[in-house]
């Protein structure tokens, strides 16, 4: 397609005009022979003057035409006169002159079509007929009428063929113009969607990546290389805002600079700061070099000043989450508008999912500590009210009922104890920000070996599908079944080894644990659970079935123990 369309966005009328004028002037030179031959043989001086006079005008609009600038005004006095002149060497030279004569008309074929040839034939025919008339060649209008019908229809239909050809060649130069005009337009817009679609792919692949990083220097790391590597800048630094103590702090960049940024102190979100933190506060983007410092710390800011820096504050639902610098060393005038809007979209997808984590991590805390707390006041507390009371009773009970006295403190020693493991019980439980299946096992180990430990326990983990993949509520159910299930074979299955099978489908997922020990009577230690919050069997049955679950307890005396969970998997739920 482009080799066909190129040539004729080099079509010019122009030139083409201007090759048909030049022909046009040797056609003129050669209508001259037979006016030579004429000479030859009868030789006059009539004859000799217009041979002259058609000689020194075709001389001198020869050398005028190479002068022609062909405005309005030039072209209808040129043609004017030639026309005249023609019609003159005609009317008083015969028909030896009617080629010669003819030139004019086809130069106004040429510049001016049909329209032009119309105008010009009609003068022309008038001007040779006036000629005639006032001649003494005034009979041939009369005499030879069928010779001068034939000469007035030569003035008329070969110009007319001519200018006809002509206006059809101007239709096709314009429609090739505007052919090459529409290629042109198309290529460019081509372009742009070109470069609009890998901007638009690029962005769509940096939101799919942010959706999947699981912490925020992932973030960081995927913004930079993002930056450097597939929009070619050649440096990109990010800094991250501590909601907390409105500082700014967590600088990194691409490439690396750690020796640089470790020694780089938390900056304080204060228009003092630098232009940095006044644009954060401002929420504006800005160009910057060397107009005034960028931050406070005087060793990083002589690192900035190498070279212009693009300032991009990181906003997400109106509050600051950060600030991305691209390094731009065309400055301003080297970045187009397509590269600004592609940046803009950058750092507007970095604020969006640094500002989903920051929520989610906010949020993971407060539901770890609420959890906390409620554990707390539903045990400890519960505890530690038990042992304040049984000192009370004891300082009322001495000196008369020592005895007594002594076996309150005994039984408040080994409550003491009971406390202090459910205090470590608590530091050991506490639910990972983001568990991954090899989290899952060392946490599990971890937690089960505070409950047996005179002896080892071990789990054989065994996982079909991927853990990684489910939601952390269900994550996190599988997680507090496993803990309470794991315990009690640990403490009171009497053996050192339990097996854990999951196995993950995409719409559900499965969790088996089992033990060969001696096992128990379901139905007996259902009637008789307390309903615990870090929890019992009644409460593991109850978180499942919240969930939409079911949990089988499947245990005989002297024959082991087997938990069966099953657990719908919805992939929109992302909490825990």
């Amino acid at each position: 397609m482009r080799t066909k369309l190129l040539p004729l966005a080099k079509f010019s009328l122009a030139e083409s005009q201007h090759h048909l004028l030049r022909w046009l002037w040797i056609y003129r030179w050669a209508s001259l022979l037979p006016l030579l031959w004429l000479f030859q043989t009868t030789a006059g001086s009539s004859t000799l003057l217009l041979l002259l006079l058609a000689v020194g005008s075709t001389l001198l609009l020869t050398i005028l035409s190479r002068s022609f600038n062909y405005n309005l005004v030039e072209v209808v006095c040129f043609l004017g006169a030639d026309l005249l002149g023609g019609a003159a060497l005609l009317a008083f030279g015969g028909d030896a002159y009617y080629w010669y004569a003819l030139s004019p008309l086809l130069l106004a074929a040429l510049l001016f079509q049909t329209r032009g040839v119309v105008l010009a034939s009609a003068t022309f025919s008038m001007l040779y007929l006036s000629t005639l008339l006032f001649s003494n060649k005034a009979h041939l209008i009369t005499d030879e009428l069928h010779s001068l019908i034939t000469q007035l229809a030569g003035f008329w239909l070969l110009p007319l063929l001519f200018g006809y050809v002509m206006a059809r060649l101007k239709q096709e130069s314009q429609a090739r113009q505007d052919l090459a005009v529409t290629y042109a337009d198309l290529s460019r817009r081509n372009a742009e969607l070109t470069t609009n679609y890998h901007h638009l792919e690029i962005i769509h692949d940096w939101t799919l990546a942010l959706q999947g990083a699981a912490d925020i220097e992932s973030v960081q790391q995927r913004i930079l290389r993002a930056i450097t590597e597939e929009l070619g800048f050649s440096q990109a630094i990010i800094g991250l805002v501590n909601p907390s103590t409105q500082s700014l702090g967590e600088w990194r960049a691409q490439p690396p600079q750690e020796a640089l940024l470790a020694a780089v102190a938390s900056l304080p979100l204060t228009p003092e700061n630098g232009l940095i933190a006044r644009k954060l506060l401002d929420r504006q983007a800005r160009w910057w070099f060397n107009e005034e410092p960028l931050v406070a710390d005087e060793v990083f800011n002589d690192w900035l000043n190498q070279v212009p820096w693009l300032i991009l504050p990181l906003l997400s639902q109106e509050q600051s989450t950060g600030v991305l610098l691209v390094a731009v060393e065309g400055g301003p005038g080297s970045l187009s508008e397509d590269q600004l809007v592609v940046l803009t979209a950058v750092a507007s997808q970095a604020a969006t999912a640094l500002g989903t984590i920051n929520r989610a991590q906010r949020l993971a805390a407060e539901q770890e500590r609420n959890r906390i707390a409620r554990d707390i006041h539903d045990t400890l507390a519960q505890s530690l009210f038990g042992m304040v009371f049984t000192l009370d009773a004891c300082i009322k009970m001495l000196p008369r009922h020592a005895e007594a006295v002594q076996q309150e403190l005994v039984e408040l020693r080994q409550l003491t104890d009971q406390v202090r493991q459910e205090i470590r019980r608590y530091i050991l439980d506490t639910w990972p920000s983001e568990l991954t299946w090899e989290g899952f096992k060392a946490d599990l180990d971890k937690y089960v070996t505070h409950f047996a430990p005179a002896h080892a326990f071990c789990i054989d983990f065994t996982i079909n599908g991927n853990f990684d993949r489910l939601p952390s509520v269900i994550r996190r159910s599988l997680y507090r079944v496993s803990q309470e299930a794991l315990a009690n074979a640990a403490r009171h299955a009497t053996v050192d080894s339990a097996r854990l099978t999951l196995h993950v489908e995409p719409n559900e997922v499965f969790l088996s644990i089992s033990d060969r020990g001696k096992g128990f009577d379901p139905k007996v230690a259902l009637a008789r659970e307390v309903s615990r919050e870090h929890f019992g069997l009644r409460g593991m049955r109850e978180r499942v079935q919240g969930l939409g679950g079911t949990c089988d307890i499947l245990s005989q005396v002297d024959q082991g123990t087997q938990i069966l969970v099953r657990l719908p998997v919805k992939r929109g739920s992302k909490r825990g």
